[in-house]
């Protein structure tokens, strides 16, 4: 028997397979929105006002810094003026000075003693003097006393009379006594002469030595000094006391250049002694 097509029946099924699932991510979109700011300038400003504003503020700030200036030069002398008391200065510490001196008679050792005084009270100066330290001098000697003291001193003062002066004796007064002269002034002279004339060779040395003259003029012939004299600085007294006292403060190094051009100035006279 021969089988022909097979009459079986055929169904057909389709079968849908899912896939994967793709993520879709929304694109920002970006707006520009251009916006005109318009700013409003007022009609009614006055800028001379404004400017005669700033420059009267100018003005005020220099005159008030002129003031100020004033104030710091003359403030004391106009206050002092006016009626107020003027405070104490702030203490400086005296200029280290040795004074020697030649023995003469005691109208000479009374000038020396008015001389060291006034240095000593007026002068701002520490001054150094025989007269006043015999017991030191007595101990050490007038040698290593006198060596000691040139050493610490910022200026050695070497007092000398003027020729015309030996010759002319004053007359005595009674009224106040005569200052005695030192014992060891003769010693100290003639060894503080070997001392200048050992720092003649030293321009720097010697410039701690000054002369001082007690006559009306200084007297410039040399003959009339001594020898190891000549090359120091001379003062005549009482014409140059004022040049003296500078001098003896001229080696100040802590002094700011604001306290050189406000510091009130200190005139000396014959008055002060």
């Amino acid at each position: 028997m021969h089988l022909g097509e097979s009459s079986m029946p055929y169904k057909s099924v389709s079968i849908e397979i899912p896939g994967p699932k793709q993520r879709v991510t929304p694109k920002q979109q970006q707006i520009t929105v251009a916006t005109e700011l318009k700013e409003t300038v007022p009609g009614n400003v006055d800028f001379t006002s404004i400017t005669s504003a700033i420059f009267g503020g100018l003005a005020g700030l220099m005159t008030l810094s002129s003031c100020y200036i004033l104030y710091l030069r003359y403030g004391a002398n106009v206050a002092t003026f006016v009626g107020f008391k003027k405070l104490p200065a702030s203490p400086v510490a005296p200029v280290p000075v040795l004074v020697v001196y030649a023995a003469e008679d005691p109208a000479f050792q009374g000038a020396v003693v008015a001389l060291v005084e006034f240095l000593q009270s007026y002068g701002g100066c520490s001054v150094a003097v025989d007269m006043w330290q015999q017991r030191k001098i007595a101990e050490l000697g007038p040698m290593r006393w006198l060596a000691e003291k040139v050493k610490t001193a910022q200026r050695v003062l070497i007092v000398c009379p003027k020729s015309s002066l030996r010759s002319s004796r004053c007359p005595p007064n009674h009224t106040f006594p005569e200052p005695s002269i030192p014992a060891s002034a003769p010693d100290l002279y003639p060894l503080i002469l070997n001392m200048v004339a050992g720092h003649a060779k030293s321009s720097r040395d010697l410039a701690k030595f000054c002369v001082v003259q007690l006559s009306e003029e200084q007297d410039n012939r040399p003959r009339n000094l001594a020898p190891e004299l000549r090359a120091c600085r001379s003062f005549c007294l009482m014409k140059d006391l004022t040049k003296l006292c500078r001098s003896l403060h001229g080696k100040d190094q802590d002094a700011k250049i604001s306290d050189l051009i406000f510091r009130p100035r200190i005139v000396y006279t014959e008055k002060c002694t």
